[in-house]
Formats: C-alpha cells, sequence, structure tokens
C-alpha cells in the first residue's frame, strides 16, 4: 500500500510539540575558535562552562544575562561541543524537551553577533521555532517561520532540507516555518482562506505534494465547520 506523504501540519493549537535532534553536517559547520582566545592566553571568566568554551562561545556567554547563564548551566554538560551550531542546536532541544521556552527564545535572540553559516542559521531558526509557538509568542513566531520560509527559497537550504526526506516521505515532516506557519494561521488566528492560499504557496515551493493540499484543505473546512457548530453550541448554552 502506498504511504501517503502527510507533512506534520496541524491546524489546531498544540501545546505539546514534535521534535527531534537534527544532524548538522561538519561539511556546514563554520567553526568559530576567536572567542576563546582569552582562555588560551589565561584571561576571562574562568566559570565559563567546558563545553561552551569547546564550541568557541565563550564570549557570547559572557554577553548572557547572569539569569540565563544560571538556565545555560543546566544543559551545558549534555550540549554537543563540536561547534558553535551544534551546541546552540542541542541547547535549544534540550530547553525544549525541559518546557523552558522562554530561554529558547532569549538563546535565538542572542545569537547576532555568532559567526554561522546560512545552513546553521536556518537549523537554529527552525528549531527555535517551536519555543517561541509554545511560549504563546505568535507575533515572533511568525516572523521566525517567515525568515525560514524566504531562506527555504536558496537551492543551497532547500537541498540541506529535502535531503532529510525518504523513498517513502520525500518530503520532511518536520519543517517548523512550514507547519507552524499554518499552526497559527489557521489554528490560533481562523483566517481559512489565508491557511488556502498557504497551501498552494507551499506546493509552488516544493513544500507539499498537490495531494496534500487537498488533504490539508479538507482538513481546514473540517475544523472551520467544527469551530462554527462550537461557537453555535456555546451560544445556545449561554441563552
Amino acid at each position: 500500500m502506498k504511504q501517503r506523504n502527510d507533512p506534520d501540519i496541524n491546524i489546531q493549537l498544540r501545546k505539546q510539540p514534535f521534535f527531534q535532534f537534527l544532524k548538522v553536517s561538519l561539511t556546514d559547520t563554520v567553526l568559530s575558535v576567536a572567542g576563546d582566545s582569552e582562555f588560551m592566553l589565561g584571561f576571562g571568566k574562568r566559570d565559563v562552562p567546558e563545553n561552551v568554551r569547546k564550541a568557541g562561545l565563550s564570549k557570547w556567554y559572557d554577553n548572557l544575562s547572569e539569569k540565563d547563564q544560571v538556565k545555560l548551566k543546566r544543559y551545558a554538560d549534555k550540549a554537543d561541543p563540536s561547534s558553535a551550531s551544534a551546541f546552540v542546536m542541542s541547547v535549544i532541544y534540550q530547553a525544549i524537551e525541559d518546557h523552558n521556552y522562554r530561554f529558547v527564545a532569549s538563546v535565538y535572540d542572542s545569537l547576532e553577533g555568532v559567526k554561522l553559516s546560512e545552513i546553521e542559521r536556518f537549523d537554529i531558526n527552525d528549531a527555535a521555532i517551536l519555543g517561541f509557538y509554545n511560549a504563546e509568542e505568535y507575533d515572533r513566531c511568525l516572523e521566525l517561520c517567515d525568515i525560514g520560509l524566504d531562506m527555504l527559497r536558496k537551492k543551497e537550504i532547500f537541498d540541506h532540507v529535502m535531503a532529510k526526506g525518504t523513498p517513502d516521505i520525500p518530503i520532511p515532516n518536520d519543517i517548523n516555518c512550514r507547519n507552524y506557519k499554518l499552526n497559527i494561521v489557521v489554528g490560533i488566528h481562523f483566517d481559512y482562506d489565508e491557511g488556502d492560499k498557504l497551501l498552494l504557496q507551499f506546493q509552488d515551493m516544493g513544500l507539499i505534494t498537490a495531494e496534500d493540499v487537498e488533504y490539508r484543505r479538507n482538513g481546514i473546512k473540517t475544523f472551520r465547520l467544527q469551530r462554527t457548530f462550537d461557537n453555535i453550541f456555546n451560544v445556545k448554552e449561554k441563552e
């Protein structure tokens, strides 16, 4: 039986997101060692976690608030120190698993000066979407979704994402900028017409199949009818 390519696009508010660790290819990684030069010379703060120093993120760590430094230490020992991006990604996913969504947002906002490749920035942006969504910062979440969708128009990044597909499911399920854009537009803002437009946009971008466009459109119709019915029922209850 042919397996449906069923992207994980939910149209209702989902408080327990699906997530998984993403593998960051070493060929895509930009190693940043300049941040640890002060330690090579014997200067700088001595309380910087070891994995932060290994990842070349000492200066970034110094610029965090004391509150965020304390929170980071909760995850630093288990974080991947092989590169700056690998460290940040693993911290973000640990924080999401810990329901520490505000910290995810804080980490994301602190990365402007960190040296990262475009692919690494896309992966971090896509991971952080889960934090903003579950923190109910929907406007910021939409900003990150739009950033990710714009980046996906670049062939290098599109190919990077599609490489995570399988023969049975060539378009990956966990493209957060696609999934959560639709989640918010339909499930939070209840803009059903815009949801239909988004599905066509995703199809044009190669992020969803024509078959799935129809499947999701029917899902939006069902959700819309159910919400209309619920509203009528609630009005009658009040009367």
